[in-house]
């Protein structure tokens, strides 16, 4: 049974997140041409969500994110991103 922390509903949320992007960038081709790329979309929920975890944690309701955490989750939304580009496509 996989313990819920930290590091597993971010990465979690970070691979939903790729994948509705890989949907979306596929429904809309305009997003792939926009002033934002959609991996840096990426980075950004990342820092939105990163930002509501260390409050959480200040407060004392979680625990703190490392840097690795950190790491898997944003390679899983990266890599699911483009597999559903390479495979919806």
């Amino acid at each position: 049974m996989i313990r819920l922390t930290t590091s597993v509903i971010y990465t979690a949320a970070m691979a939903a997140v790729g994948l509705a992007l890989g949907v979306a960038s596929l429904i809309w081709p305009v997003i792939n041409d926009g002033p934002v790329p959609p991996l840096m979309l990426l980075i950004g929920v990342s820092l939105v969500f990163d930002l509501a975890l260390m409050r959480a944690a200040s407060l004392g309701w979680a625990e703190a994110l490392q840097m690795n955490g950190r790491m898997i989750g944003f390679f899983a939304g990266a890599l699911i991103y483009l597999g559903a580009r390479l495979v919806l496509a």
